[in-house]
């Protein structure tokens, strides 16, 4: 892999260079979470620290022996996620993080960010275009489709592969629908590929929103876990995921054992049946625990 980049996260002075996970050999069993409220709590409480650390501990002491491959899916940027980690006292680093909806995919396999070249090339063979999503956006303004760009603050300058939008719900889901339809029809006519969820508010987002992601059609979340899934050989059977959200759908029904944590939004709990018990780290935990255990 090349263009290497510095990585720090949870670490420091007193602490030391943060932990990371060695790879396994070979792999057997591949598990896929968001980041933003599903594996990390952004106001977390002492208990759900208390599962953070127990759920790192068992990603460092058990997860090789268990041929465990194990990364972060997630809308943020790396960029992002370094920040939160850093500010939220997570320290032990993935195998990969597949940032930006996988419009980024990095691994670290010496403690330094490498980011994936064959997915890179992925998406430059795709034909994404910037140009294209400014056209269908201004197409969908003629038909009175407004939306609203928008602005990481965690990252200096806007992602190569992904354009961030919020729609503002109408207050009737019926004509939240019908726009929605118009904004999925156009991206498709556009050759654009496209994430919608409702926004959720514990991540930073406004309240009565949705998230609207243009992206190359070749990523998104269900395809990344399929692409690692054949690169690494790992069965149907022995892959995980887990999220919070709408945008985590797809992702959870890519996988044969998919679940979202207890403090998912009511979106989300509409649309998949599985919800663990527990929030957060803990419901990893739990469902490592139960299947790695088999």
């Amino acid at each position: 892999m090349t263009d290497t980049l510095p990585f720090e996260a949870g670490g420091g002075p007193d602490l030391g260079p943060p932990p990371r996970l060695r790879l396994p050999d070979p792999v057997g069993w591949a598990a896929f979470s968001d980041f933003d409220e599903t594996y990390l709590a952004h106001a977390a409480t002492p208990g759900q620290r208390a599962h953070l650390t127990a759920l790192e501990e068992f990603l460092l002491t058990e997860a090789v022996e268990h041929g465990l491959l194990f990364g972060w899916v997630t809308g943020s940027s790396l960029a992002s996620v370094r920040e939160k980690m850093a500010r939220c006292g997570a320290r032990v680093l993935p195998h990969f993080v597949a940032g930006a909806l996988g419009t980024e995919l990095t691994f670290f396999p010496d403690g330094v960010a490498r980011p994936d070249p064959e997915w890179r090339q992925l998406l430059r063979d795709s034909g994404f275009d910037r140009d294209r999503v400014e056209t269908a956006v201004e197409r969908l303004a003629r038909h009175g489709i407004e939306l609203f760009p928008q602005h990481d603050p965690h990252t200096g300058n806007p992602t190569e592969f992904l354009v961030n939008y919020y729609f503002r719900s109408l207050g009737d889901p019926r004509r939240d629908e019908r726009s929605l339809g118009l904004v999925r029809d156009l991206a498709r006519e556009h050759g654009l590929g496209l994430n919608i969820s409702r926004c959720n508010p514990a991540t930073g987002d406004p309240a009565d929103c949705y998230d609207v992601d243009f992206l190359p059609p070749v990523c998104g979340k269900r395809n990344v876990v399929r692409h690692l899934c054949a690169r690494f050989g790992v069965a149907p059977e022995r892959t995980l995921a887990f999220g919070d959200s709408g945008n985590d759908l797809e992702m959870l029904g890519a996988v044969r054992h998919g679940y979202l944590v207890a403090n998912c939004t009511p979106e989300a709990r509409s649309r998949f049946a599985r919800v663990s018990p527990h929030p957060h780290a803990q419901a990893l935990l739990t469902a490592f625990r139960h299947h790695l255990g088999h």
